[in-house]
């Protein structure tokens, strides 16, 4: 009420097995777009929300929760239970887990689980699969590794007995603590972030394997009956796994294509089921993806199938059987499809590869118009450069309206760089790019803007480079680093991490330091001061005398030569994930103490007062941060 924004935040169904009735559901809504949520239980039957006078379960008070069912009558919580964040962690997620029955007040809630003050998170949740009762406890060490506990109950006994009351004991899981476990009925599968031999075994499974077992053997740690549903090569890497009743359906990407690998469990073992000649990955710049029709994904072998390109709006088909999926006969069924949002009549896709500073191989895409529909190779074309290079997340193709509408017809020119740092080529392509290697991913942008420029597509003064969050702060090292300020004419910079000596203290930047580093270790602040664009602005180009620099540091000098290409930063007040001081500091700094020696011409700052880390907490909010963002990019770099 009062006039404030809700966002979707998602819902959780009590899910009771097969006696499961899917009437209640707890949904999340967050206040303005922030990460805090607040939680109200749902009667799927009546649509309405149960009041807590009533046994519903809520909170109110917006906080960074995590919450599901682990019975109709309880459910496992970790939440800011006082108010104080003593039973968060130093990210500010939830590090105290309670058990929660309804019809009490949350202050009666029982502990079952804490982890530790310094991990990213803690969390206890239970679910039934194909008749079995997993319950596990997590500890999120960091981003990247991550304690496991389990138990296994009966859908009899979890909905009797409490997770406070339950003696049944939870024993540690014997996998790396790098890798992650999920279940298909009683087997184990187990995703390799590194190499790994299990102990007894003579085989060493590679960084980003899936590995299936029985359950109960892996808790043994007996991994004899250890079998590899994928195996990654140079080019290949699995980027999800969806499962059905009967089949584990693989997307494998190789050279950033899609195409999906089926296997069958039957007689207790997985086997793949052969795609027939004529099944293939799909097109450049397409994409294919498959999603459960059923929350609950063991009800039937039924399956959604969305297609969508950077020229091809999305579609949604059924898939009546997994074994469709892979028959060059069964036809899907069409859903629904998505209005063309632009002409691409005229435009075409393809796919190029940059080499990098080291030699590494960096494919991306293009978006242009065709020849034939008057491209000319003249350097001549407005060009924007989209990257993002962390956290293992790939940048695939997809559908955008804006993209097309704003950029696209107009002429312009999109390119995606599928850089180091990303998941493109799964965890040794991320890695690659971890901590002290933070440059590789920026010496790839560098390396694909030089290309754009060689093939004649564009030239530095039509080229512009756009990110956010992780891509924010790519972007702020792409407009102080001394090749890459030369290349780009402009710049966009949204809700940006920027000072890396500040970032670990600032809402939830503490659990990213697996993936930047700690700028509290001397050793580490070494190599993080490196990609920190907002020293790079003010001690290494602007020559401002830097606090704390290391001796005889020759970082007061400046850089005579560097100019800050044209630039606009976005970020939003109610940001709760990447602090707005990032960007208000860095835009600070480039207006007071750059400006005036004439370095940086063109500043532009936008900041939402909603939106959260997305930036914007509706469509409305949306179309005008993308409406400044196109209308900056259209004046800075000439399209008509």
């Amino acid at each position: 009420g009062g006039g404030r924004t809700w966002v979707w935040h998602g819902s959780t169904l009590l899910d009771e097995g097969d006696a499961s009735t899917w009437d209640r559901a707890l949904i999340k809504l967050s206040p303005g777009g922030s990460d805090a949520d607040t939680t109200r239980e749902f009667d799927l039957v009546e649509e309405r929300f149960l009041a807590p006078e009533e046994g519903g379960f809520a909170l109110p008070t917006a906080a960074k929760t995590s919450i599901r069912y682990r019975s109709r009558d309880e459910i496992l919580v970790g939440t800011d239970f006082d108010g104080t964040g003593s039973s968060m962690t130093d990210s500010g997620y939830a590090r105290v887990v309670k058990s929660w029955k309804r019809g009490t007040p949350i202050e009666e809630a029982r502990p079952v689980f804490e982890a530790e003050q310094a991990d990213i998170a803690g969390s206890q949740y239970s679910y039934h699969d194909r008749g079995t009762v997993h319950e596990f406890q997590l500890r999120s060490i960091t981003f990247y590794t991550s304690k496991y506990w389990y138990r296994s109950l009966t859908p009899e006994r979890v909905k009797a007995v409490s997770a406070a009351d339950e003696d049944t004991p939870f024993l540690p899981v014997p996998i790396p603590e790098d890798a992650s476990i999920s279940t298909f009925g009683s087997e184990a599968m187990v995703s390799l972030r590194t190499d790994w031999s299990p102990p007894g075994q003579d085989t060493t499974f590679k960084a980003g394997s899936l590995l299936t077992a029985p359950m109960s053997e892996v808790m043994a740690d007996n991994w004899s009956n250890a079998k590899s549903l994928f195996e990654p090569t140079d080019s290949k890497s699995l980027q999800s796994t969806t499962t059905t009743k009967d089949y584990v359906v693989l997307s494998v990407l190789e050279d950033v294509r899609t195409n999906l690998v089926v296997y069958k469990y039957a007689d207790g073992k997985f086997s793949e089921v052969p795609a027939p000649p004529g099944v293939d990955s799909v097109p450049v710049g397409q994409d294919v993806a498959v999603s459960n029709v059923n929350r609950d994904s063991s009800f039937n072998n039924q399956l959604f199938l969305w297609r969508d390109g950077y020229l091809v709006p999305d579609t949604l088909e059924l898939v009546s059987d997994v074994s469709d999926l892979i028959s060059s006969e069964a036809e899907a069924t069409p859903l629904k499809s998505k209005p063309a949002m632009f002409d691409a009549e005229g435009l075409t896709v393809e796919q190029h590869f940059a080499t990098s500073a080291d030699g590494t191989r960096v494919p991306y895409f293009v978006m242009r118009k065709k020849d034939e529909h008057g491209f000319e190779f003249n350097g001549q074309n407005p060009t924007l450069l989209d990257a993002y290079g962390g956290f293992e997340i790939s940048m695939l193709p997809g559908y955008s309206a804006a993209v097309g509408a704003a950029w696209l017809e107009k002429g312009g020119v999109k390119v995606i760089a599928n850089i180091r740092g990303g998941g493109e080529y799964g965890p040794k392509w991320h890695q690659a790019a971890l901590m002290a290697n933070r440059y590789k991913a920026y010496e790839d942008v560098e390396a694909v803007a030089a290309d754009l420029v060689e093939r004649k597509i564009t030239s530095p003064p039509k080229l512009a480079c756009i990110g956010g969050s992780n891509g924010g702060l790519m972007v702020g090292n792409l407009i102080t680093r001394p090749i890459s300020s030369k290349l780009f004419g402009a710049a966009v910079c949204q809700v940006p991490l920027l000072d890396m000596k500040a970032y670990s203290h600032l809402l939830a930047g503490a659990s990213w330091m697996a993936e930047y580093g700690d700028p509290d270790k001397p050793e580490e602040w070494k190599f993080l001061r490196r990609h920190s664009a907002y020293h790079l602005l003010r001690h290494d180009n602007l020559g401002l005398p830097e606090e704390g620099a290391p001796e005889g540091a020759d970082v007061c000098k400046g850089d005579p030569e560097w100019r800050c290409p044209k630039v606009l930063f976005t970020t939003s007040t109610r940001d709760d994930r990447v602090h707005p001081a990032h960007a208000r500091k860095m835009v600070r700094s480039l207006l007071e103490e750059a400006q005036p020696k004439g370095l940086a011409p063109v500043v532009h700052y936008w900041e939402n007062i909603e939106g959260g880390h997305g930036g914007a907490a509706d469509n409305k909010q949306r179309a005008h941060m993308w409406a400044l963002t196109y209308s900056f990019l259209k004046q800075t770099l000439g399209l008509e």
